[in-house]
């Protein structure tokens, strides 16, 4: 195949517009070389924020577009590649689009230079960042999380190079604005090999101010609530639980600086949510209480705000974490409470968040309502309590993941 193949008339074209049509998911290809000098190859989630809402491409006959990056600095290559193109002036160039969503650095289509180019990096190649924590072990290999300074150039062009990410892989994702300094960029890397470290995924999180009272403001304490904004593992690093390790070291670093007060998430995916769940679960469990000590009469008392507030937790994903501490503790008869309770309390905070609706319904109708609701979140619990063993102390039961976020991730 080759970008400089013969030019079609458009009306030949326009018998089979089918043959000159595809779908820019499947024609994008992107590669990221490992560390034996291999490349893993896969394909974007989505790709409408470049290519439009259809995901299509027009004009060319056996289009492929390939998006390399180097594991280590991330160094971007593209390549476009078709067997016949139409004539007409008006069709968009995949190569152009592309592009003005890359840094400039990227190179196109000279592999040698871009070869070149990765060497002469790698050549005293520091990571850009600063070390949250500390390096950790997973297997047989060792990681670290590390906190971007955008102040930085190296640090700066890093996140340019990964941010495309965020369109292909994060539903409605969008690039943040690098120059807002209350954004926060996290790049987990495997550093097994420390000269040429591989990248696996990356985080970004916004600091938003919250208003402590005129003591704190007057003694300038400043206390923020860290949102979740991006989450992104490369595709051949998912399923290895290095999502969960991820988020997991994210939090206890935030748990340990005084002014981060809650974590939240934007507009999770569902992956993300069973992942944060999980995660949130085994840390309470394991590190905090005792799972047969849940009881109702102490989800609504001061005992619970203290430890919610402790923790770190918004309010919804709280109430959610205890409810299914208590479907829990019914499963493994860890409980002297009923499942009609559990049940209606249940109810009554499904009740409570939607009351606005629910109250201009008749009764029989409301309460189909609410048990429909409550039956589809209990099984949804117990899909996600599926394989832990909270009141055992298990290890890290977590899967990596994307989020999806807007407007961002």
């Amino acid at each position: 195949m080759s970008d400089n193949s013969p030019i079609t008339s458009i009306t030949a074209a326009s018998l089979q517009p089918e043959l000159w049509t595809s779908s820019s998911n499947d024609a994008l290809q992107i590669y990221i070389t490992d560390s034996d000098g291999t490349a893993l190859n896969f394909h974007p989630n989505f790709t409408y924020p470049i290519f439009g809402d259809s995901e299509q491409i027009f004009g060319y006959r056996d289009l492929v577009i390939f998006l390399c990056f180097d594991h280590c600095t991330f160094y971007p290559f593209l390549n476009v590649k078709y067997s016949d193109k139409l004539n007409d002036d008006t069709l968009e160039d995949p190569r152009e689009k592309l592009l003005s969503y890359l840094p400039e650095s990227t190179i196109f289509k000279d592999e040698v230079k871009w070869v070149d180019s990765i060497n002469k990096e790698k050549e005293g190649f520091e990571i850009p960042g600063e070390l949250v924590g500390n390096i950790f072990t997973h297997g047989d290999d060792k990681f670290g999380i590390y906190k971007l300074d955008l102040k930085n150039a190296q640090g700066l062009e890093l996140h340019k190079r990964l941010q495309i990410l965020v369109l292909l892989f994060i539903e409605a994702g969008s690039y943040i604005d690098h120059q807002d300094e209350l954004w926060d960029i996290y790049v987990m890397y495997k550093v097994t090999d420390e000269k040429t470290p591989s990248i696996i995924g990356f985080c970004t999180a916004y600091n938003y101010w919250k208003y402590g009272g005129f003591e704190k403001f007057d003694s300038n304490q400043q206390e923020v609530r860290k949102k979740i904004s991006q989450f992104i593992v490369l595709p051949m690093y998912q399923g290895l639980k290095l999502g969960g390790r991820f988020y997991n070291k994210l939090y206890e670093y935030w748990m340990q600086d005084p002014r981060v007060i809650e974590v939240v998430v934007e507009d999770p995916s569902e992956s993300f949510d069973d992942l944060r769940d999980r995660c949130d679960l085994t840390r309470l469990c394991q590190n905090t209480i005792k799972v047969a000590s849940v009881d109702l009469p102490l989800i609504n008392t001061e005992w619970a705000t203290k430890l919610r507030q402790e923790q770190k937790l918004e309010k919804r994903q709280f109430s959610r974490l205890l409810e299914m501490i208590l479907i829990y503790q019914l499963e493994h008869n860890l409980t002297n409470i009923t499942k009609k309770q559990v049940r209606l309390f249940i109810k009554k905070r499904l009740y409570e968040k939607n009351k606005e609706i629910l109250d201009g319904l008749d009764e029989p109708t409301r309460l189909d309502k609410l048990q429909t609701a409550y039956a589809s979140l209990e099984s949804d619990y117990k899909r996600i309590l599926s394989g832990l063993s909270l009141h055992k102390r298990a290890l890290d039961s977590t899967e990596g993941s994307s989020k999806k976020s807007k407007p961002n991730v």
